[in-house]
């Protein structure tokens, strides 16, 4: 690691390791940029013990005085570059994942001009509920000692955790009349098969709906990016977890850029060569569970949320339009009552 001359140099740009594979294979395409202030101490009470120390001067201290260190752009050891031909894609896969997970994850984010407050989320949950929360991501960083149990990297994201469960109810000839099925029921989980006694086994899984809304930033139509990991049970060289993305199908757009594609060329970004959609395997999203989001969702699994949602009192704030019968709630009227107005009698 270098220092910065402040007299020649201004700007330092690096890639990284993985940033280098994808270069030499021709996908290497940046999109967006972000600023960090990982290496500023705005406080110096951090740094210097001394109270005296004057704010009104902290610019100073930041621009001028506080040397600063050339671009870092290895975070792995160099023996992890070293691949002996057998789930090479795996591998670098792998090490990219840890790259964007571990490395500088906290990127400024952009306040609303308008607002004196700090950017924060708001959940509201329709349907399904918390079993637990967590503040903050413990996990192995990769010091030369290898990982002991004070190497740990906190990062400050918020984890919920919840629990699904299936429903199953069995429905018997006998009693026609008897309790009615109260879930939706999903054939592709359903057996379908009526046993001796003609009974059958119903089966309906347990749904997790709710709006997440960013206070006091600008809002934009593109706020929001989904992505999925499998936990596994493997470790990398160092101890940490090792995450798998999964991936989701694409969808098949035509424009790009504001150029009109032609269907071939479309097919084959969209991963449907010949017209068909990939096989549904491990790898993908929807092999384990869908994911819908604003539009996506059913207007009818929405009202029912909603419904019950407005049975316990609460009401739900959203921009999404959602087009739901109003609860009937009776109110007792008054028969001695009149609901003309004053203008309505003329006087006499």
């Amino acid at each position: 690691m270098k220092f910065f001359n402040p007299k020649e140099e201004v700007l330092d740009i690096k890639m990284t390791q993985y940033g280098r594979h994808l270069l030499s294979k021709g996908e290497w395409r940046p999109t967006f940029y972000a600023f960090f202030d990982d290496n500023v101490l705005y406080d110096p009470l951090y740094g210097d013990a001394s109270p005296s120390r004057n704010k009104n001067v902290a610019e100073k201290r930041i621009q001028d005085e506080t040397p600063l260190l050339k671009t870092q752009h290895t975070f792995t050891g160099r023996d992890e570059y070293l691949f002996d031909g057998a789930n090479d894609i795996v591998d670098r896969t792998r090490l990219s994942i840890y790259e964007k997970l571990n490395v500088m994850p906290m990127s400024l984010g952009t306040s609303d001009y308008e607002s004196t407050k700090t950017p924060a989320f708001r959940a509201q949950f329709l349907a399904g509920e918390i079993k637990g929360l967590e503040f903050n991501l413990t996990g192995s960083s990769r010091t030369v000692s290898g990982v002991t149990s004070t190497a740990h990297q906190l990062q400050k994201i918020p984890q919920l955790e919840f629990d699904i469960e299936y429903k199953i109810q069995v429905i018997d000839p006998e009693f026609p009349n008897g309790e009615a099925v109260q879930f939706e029921v999903d054939p592709a989980l359903t057996p379908g098969n009526t046993y001796v006694d003609g009974k059958q086994v119903v089966v309906g899984p347990e749904q997790i709906i709710f709006t997440l809304e960013e206070l006091n930033a600008p809002f934009d139509f593109k706020n929001y990016d989904i992505e999925v990991f499998e936990i596994t049970d493997d470790f990398g060289a160092s101890g940490e977890q090792i995450l798998n993305p999964l991936n989701f199908i694409k969808p098949l757009e035509m424009v790009e850029n504001n150029i009109l594609l032609d269907k071939r060329e479309a097919e084959i970004k969209a991963g449907r060569v010949g017209g068909t959609a990939p096989e549904i395997d491990p790898t993908f999203v929807r092999y384990f569970f869908d994911i819908n989001v604003d539009d996506e969702i059913s207007e009818t699994i929405l009202c029912k949320s909603v419904n019950q949602l407005k049975a316990k009192g609460k009401s739900l704030y959203t921009d999404i339009e959602i087009n739901c019968p109003d609860l009937s709630i009776p109110v007792r009227q008054n028969i001695y009552g009149s609901d003309a107005l004053d203008e309505d009698c003329s006087d006499y």
